[in-house]
C-alpha cells in the first residue's frame, strides 16, 4: 500500500518514510504544502503535519481527503480545537509526536477500516474530545498534569472534564 508522507522537518520525515518502508509500505515523501496541492496521484494513504513552511497542513487534509486518500494528521502541536478541525476536514485519525511505528501502523490500519464518510454516521464533538482527551491522558501514562499542560487546559478544567466521562 502506498502512502503520502508530507512533513517538513528534515530528519523527521526521511525517518518515517525509512520506518513506513520497513514496515511494507511504499511511503513518499514530500516536504511542503504546494508540491502536495499539484499532485495528482490519489494515495491510499497520507502522513499529514499540520506545520508546513509554506502553508498549514490541514490544507493537504482537505485536498488529499477530497481525492479519496486517507489522512492521518501527526503533528508536535496537539490541541483538542486542532484535532476536531481536522476530522472535520476528514481526517480519520489525529496523533500527536513522537509516535512508534507500531502505533502509526495501528492508526493506518484503523483508517483502512473507518467507514468512508458517506457511510459513517457523523462523528459528535464530544466524541472526539473525549478520545483526544483519552488518548493524551493515556501519552502521560496517567498524569493528569501532563496531560492538561499538553491539552493546554487548567489541570481542574481537566478533572471536570474527566469526571463528566
Amino acid at each position: 500500500m502506498d502512502v503520502l508522507i508530507v512533513e517538513d522537518d528534515g530528519v523527521y520525515g526521511p525517518a518515517l518514510q525509512r520506518a513506513l518502508q520497513r514496515a511494507g509500505f511504499d511511503a513518499t515523501l514530500i516536504d511542503r504544502l504546494e508540491p502536495v496541492l499539484a499532485d495528482e496521484r490519489r494515495y491510499t494513504f497520507a502522513v499529514v503535519d499540520l506545520a508546513l513552511p509554506d502553508g498549514s497542513g490541514l490544507e493537504a487534509v482537505q485536498h488529499l481527503t477530497a481525492r479519496g486518500t486517507l489522512v492521518v494528521v501527526l503533528t508536535g502541536h496537539g490541541s483538542i480545537p486542532a484535532a476536531v478541525e481536522c476530522m472535520r476536514a476528514g481526517a480519520v485519525d489525529f496523533l500527536t509526536k513522537p509516535v512508534s511505528t507500531a502505533e502509526l501502523t495501528a492508526a493506518l490500519d484503523r483508517a483502512q477500516a473507518t467507514p468512508t464518510a458517506a457511510e459513517a454516521p457523523s462523528e459528535r464533538l464530544d466524541d472526539v474530545e473525549k478520545a483526544h482527551i483519552l488518548a493524551v491522558l493515556e501519552d502521560c501514562g496517567g498524569n493528569i498534569s501532563e496531560a492538561a499542560r499538553r491539552l493546554g487546559l487548567y489541570r481542574r478544567t481537566l478533572q471536570r472534564k474527566l469526571y463528566k466521562l
